[in-house]
């Protein structure tokens, strides 16, 4: 890779737009001079910056690489054009800064605004690359082939970084290899191998505690022939002697609680045999005490057997006589009903009977008012038609006189006379001035039309209402005959009177009826419930006395029966108690005492039994605990000896070796791969005086953490010191040898692109006159016809030796910068 164009806006110290063209110097040493604090180092860090989002030095982020120096308008960038494999590439990035805004406040100032980071990545087609500012980065280390910290290490030998590498301890070079080569897998994996070793010996701890614990829990009964023997092997924690002698133990534990078993079920026996003859005489005494006392129970109740029967009998009868008696009355209410209804209904149709002939009589009388109405409306019709005829017939005679006057008010000479056919007139009739026209008659002939209509309608209306008055007053005549004789006359008032009286005295029938009924109804309910009351509380008196009986004789059977039952019960007890030497009575006494001996000898077998069978148990189960943690324990023990020698080889901690750990094993391949290519730059240098030796392991005893090691060997004395009795000229020489091989072997370890430019910042200060031309000598030869060398040094020497010079100067506004070829 090398850099074709880098511009930088507002960046560090320049305050404005600096374009620094490497194009102009194609090879060879340039050099980055100018006044301190100028911004010489600046230029590597943009380049860093754009590519890597980071300055060179680590301490300064690309938001912090805004310059002091610039007004807000100026925007903050770096523009980085650069080569890589043939192929041209562009970087456009910038930090988060403030600048000018276009919109303005209510002053007229302008306003702040923040601009957020951003990149751009210009692909050698022109094209931009289509990513986030993730996607960017990731996509400028595919193409580098490396990351920042190895590009600042390849590319920048950095201003203090001379003599780290030279003077670190085994253990700093260890931290910075780690850095540089990505050696820390191997750390972790001896990481890893120090836990699993720590992990595998407390799970072996654990296990022996287990196994400890399980030992303590053995228990061993008195008297046992090998209980010292057992216990000493405990103590000892040798489970190859304890598990054979705790299967003894087990054998011995399984026979004596089966001996224990059988004394414990003999006295088992004994009890039972002791509690049935118990039980036995018990029940012979309970059923002669139950036999006394059904028979006492008979002798004091059976007499009152006979008072219970009478007492229901008389009960019974006075139930009938009440039921009777209650019958009775229900039918003689039932009767009365009956007769009150047959009454009522006969004396309520005499009344409606008279109800409905003053109402057939009023019927009569309308229809008499109705029947003169419409014969006075005949006669008006009558009287209205006929002079409407008259007055038809008037006009009409009138009208038919005076056709020939008005026929001949129409003739004309010459046209033929409708009725004689003459075309002349000499005389024609005249008309009178009275003659009525044709529309007058026409319409004196349409209302005597409509006026005879309406006589023949009033006519048949009339007809009508005489009709039906002659059948109202016959229906009336009728019925009036029916209810008070052949003399009875509708149009006599006497008669009306008497229909009225009659209905009053109708309605005064039933209403007397009525009262009567409703008098004899009371007093029958008042009987009715009387004799109902005294019947339920007989009824009642007379299911007490029969479940009182019922009971009674249910309890005499249940008695006598029992007392049957008992005497057989007695009988076969005392069958089965034939061989028995004591009596009932005694046996009792004899058997608990019994009892009470075997039940303390069975107490203390079943104790002991209950101890011989826990231990047994709990021994068994120690046993089997004991077998599985014996194998558990062996492969637990093999995994912790073997991960144990891993750690303690991979760790650089086995006694009686190097203290040389994995990752430092690994690093000593590149640490020699950095020495072979730092000695062929160091033997030009130093006229092949000295070269730099990576210390053998055999020397390196067993001291610390070891395996980086660096010593220096005098190639004129053939001797072998360490590298820190150099000269300050030949500590520099050796340091940027030392560098340059780094960044050699990075390149190479890596696989990245080969870097055609180098920075190295300072350190020529200390070197004399020949070292100086020694070191550039070599410098020049490492850039052959290719590589560009860059060299930032405010030694005077070197402005005079190196004509090519990139010049910063440093001013008020800003530093400034310029190509001096």
């Amino acid at each position: 890779m090398r850099p074709v164009k880098l511009v930088m806006s507002a960046f560090g110290s320049y305050a404005g737009e600096e374009i620094l063209d490497f194009d102009k110097m194609n090879r060879g040493i340039f050099l980055v001079t100018g006044d301190t604090g100028a911004g010489k180092t600046t230029i590597f860090d943009a380049i860093v910056y754009a590519l890597y989002d980071r300055t060179s030095g680590g301490v300064r982020d690309g938001n912090m690489m805004r310059s002091a120096y610039a007004d807000l308008r100026t925007p903050t960038f770096v523009d980085f054009t650069f080569s890589c494999r043939g192929e041209k590439y562009r970087i456009v990035r910038n930090p988060d800064y403030e600048r000018e805004s276009l919109r303005k406040d209510k002053e007229g100032n302008p306003k702040k605004t923040q601009e957020k980071a951003s990149v751009e990545l210009f692909l050698p087609d022109g094209a931009v690359f289509r990513g986030n500012k993730k996607d960017t980065n990731a996509k400028i280390q595919e193409i580098t082939g490396l990351d920042a910290r190895q590009f600042m290490q390849v590319a920048m030998i950095a201003q203090g970084d001379f003599l780290k590498l030279l003077h670190a301890k085994s253990e700093e070079r260890k931290e910075i290899f780690s850095r540089i080569f990505d050696t820390g897998i191997y750390g972790d994996f001896q990481e890893e191998l120090r836990r699993r070793e720590k992990n595998s010996y407390i799970l072996l701890k654990e296990k022996e505690q287990a196994v400890k614990e399980q030992m303590s829990r053995i228990l061993i009964f008195e008297g046992w022939e090998q209980e010292e023997e057992l216990k000493s092997a405990v103590e000892k924690e040798n489970m190859e002697q304890v598990l054979p002698l705790l299967s003894g133990l087990l054998k011995e534990d399984k026979k004596r609680e089966k001996e224990t078993f059988k004394e414990l079920e003999k006295i088992r026996n004994s009890q039972e045999q002791w509690e049935k003859r118990k039980e036995l005489a018990g029940s012979i005494l309970e059923v002669r005490q139950r036999i006394l006392e059904y028979k006492r129970w008979l002798s004091e109740n059976l007499p009152s057997e006979q008072s219970l029967k009478d007492e229901t009998e008389c009960l019974e009868r006075a139930e009938k006589e009440k039921t009777g008696a209650l019958q009775a009355l229900e039918n003689n209410i039932q009767k009365e009903r009956e007769a009150f209804a047959q009454e009522e209904e006969k004396r309520l149709l005499r009344l409606q009977e008279i109800e409905d002939l003053k109402s057939m009589w009023a019927n009569t009388i309308e229809s008499m008012k109705e029947n003169r109405l419409f014969g006075e409306r005949w006669e008006q019709s009558n009287r209205n038609y006929k002079e409407k005829v008259q007055v038809y017939e008037e006009l009409y005679e009138a009208f038919f006189r005076e056709q020939a006057g008005i026929l001949s008010g129409k003739l004309k000479e010459g046209e033929p006379c409708p009725v004689c056919g003459s075309r002349t007139h000499p005389n024609k009739a005249r008309a009178s001035q009275n003659a009525p026209e044709q529309s007058q008659v026409q319409k004196a002939k349409i209302r005597r039309e409509q006026a005879e209509k309406e006589r023949e309608n009033a006519q048949k209306l009339f007809q009508e209402s005489a009709q039906k008055y002659k059948e109202s007053l016959g229906r009336l005549r009728q019925e009036g005959c029916r209810l008070f004789g052949e003399g009875f006359q509708p149009g006599e008032e006497v008669w009306r009177k008497q229909a009225s009286s009659a209905m009053d005295e109708a309605k005064k029938q039933v209403e007397l009826l009525r009262q009567e009924y409703a008098d004899k109804k009371r007093t029958g309910e008042e009987r009715r419930k009387t004799l109902t009351e005294e019947c339920r509380r007989n009824s009642s008196k007379l299911r007490e006395a029969r479940q009182k009986l019922e009971l009674f004789i249910r309890k005499a059977e249940q008695i006598q029966g029992e007392l049957k039952a008992g005497i057989q019960q007695e009988r076969i007890f005392l069958e089965k108690w034939e061989n028995q030497e004591e009596s009932p009575e005694n046996m009792i006494a004899v058997s608990e005492k019994e009892l009470e001996r075997l039940k303390t000898e069975r107490r203390i077998l079943e104790t002991r039994w209950q101890e011989a069978s826990g231990e047994r148990i709990s021994n068994e189960r120690t046993e089997q605990v004991l077998k599985t943690y014996e194998k558990e324990y062996g492969a637990l023990k093999r995994d912790y000896e073997m991960i144990h020698h891993l750690s303690q080889t991979a760790c650089g901690s086995l006694a009686g070796t190097a203290k040389i750990d994995f990752e430092s094993y690994i690093q000593r391949r590149y640490f020699q791969q950095i020495i072979a290519r730092a000695n062929q730059r160091l033997i030009q240098m130093t006229a092949g005086q000295f070269i730099l030796k990576c210390r053998n392991l055999e020397n390196l005893g067993n001291r610390g953490k070891v395996g980086l090691d660096l010593n220096v060997y005098s190639l004129v004395t053939e001797s072998e010191r360490d590298v820190k009795t150099l000269s300050g000229g030949e500590s520099f020489m050796a340091a940027l040898s030392m560098a340059l091989g780094l960044a050699d072997t990075i390149g190479d370890s890596t696989g990245a692109v080969r870097l055609d430019t180098l920075f190295i910042d300072e350190g020529f200060g200390s070197l004399d006159e020949n070292s100086r031309e020694q070191a550039i000598r070599v410098l020049y030869d490492l850039a052959g016809e290719n590589r560009l060398i860059g060299i930032i040094s405010h030694v005077t020497e070197l402005k005079e030796q190196i004509e090519p010079k990139i010049i910063v100067k440093k001013t008020k506004k800003g530093s400034r910068l310029s190509w001096l070829l």
